[in-house]
């Protein structure tokens, strides 16, 4: 008779649970793939956790890249992305930048070897795998360095953003730097300067229009994260 009185009493905390739940999660306190149940200590250790930012399919990646390279067309690159920005599409633009500047890098460093070739002491020409650790460090570096300083400085200015729409814009912002690095193989250094600055002002074209309202505190679309009324109120303080 305990055992059934138990059973009914476990049975009874069951709604009670899954509404407790629906609470948090109308209230923005638990994530949509997080349970009431979940502790959430040290989440972002597990690979859940980062799940959502890799659940992109190509459509998204490719209307993505070619927004960041249309400036004109980049104030409505939060609403395509909306509550879902992705570390998929940016982690292989950083990737293919890597490896394109050390495969320039080193088919440059071969034609200057068969120019030089036997006016030279050097007898035979070595990839040179250094370039690519080295390129590998400043780009992931500088991908996930220089986001994480953006965000400080837009919370710094009371932009209320979430790290992982930051994140997302900067990466994507990456894009036009692809093909400059493949034209930098051209062996003329005016052509290299030209396309690197097209491409700079490209970028920091993209993200000025991304977040300069931000800044200005134009209305946003909902689903963001950020938090504008909140900005509002801290203002006043």
């Amino acid at each position: 008779r305990d055992r059934l009185a138990f059973e009914a009493t476990m049975m009874d905390g069951q709604p009670n649970r899954e509404e407790d739940q629906a609470s948090l999660l109308s209230e923005g306190r638990l994530g949509p793939n997080q349970s009431a149940a979940d502790p959430g200590i040290c989440s972002c250790l597990s690979v859940k956790y980062y799940q959502p930012l890799f659940d992109v399919d190509t459509k998204d990646v490719v209307d993505r890249m070619l927004m960041s390279v249309l400036p004109h067309k980049a104030t409505g690159f939060l609403q395509m992305i909306k509550d879902s920005p992705d570390f998929y599409g940016p982690f292989w633009v950083s990737t293919t930048l890597l490896f394109t500047i050390a495969v320039v890098g080193n088919l440059l460093s071969w034609t200057k070897f068969q120019q030089l070739q036997g006016s030279s002491a050097e007898d035979s020409w070595e990839y040179d795998f250094e370039m690519v650790v080295t390129c590998m460090c400043v780009v992931y570096g500088w991908a996930v360095g220089a986001p994480v300083a953006l965000w400080f400085t837009l919370r710094y200015l009371l932009v209320q953003i979430k790290l992982a729409t930051v994140g997302c814009a900067y990466g994507y912002s990456l894009v036009p730097f692809v093909p400059a690095a493949l034209l930098c193989g051209v062996p003329a250094d005016w052509v290299s300067w030209l396309v690197l600055l097209l491409a700079g002002m490209i970028s920091s074209l993209f993200l000025l229009r991304v977040f300069g309202g931000l800044v200005l505190g134009e209305p946003q679309p909902q689903g963001l994260g950020l938090g504008l009324g909140q900005r509002a109120q801290a203002g006043r303080h």
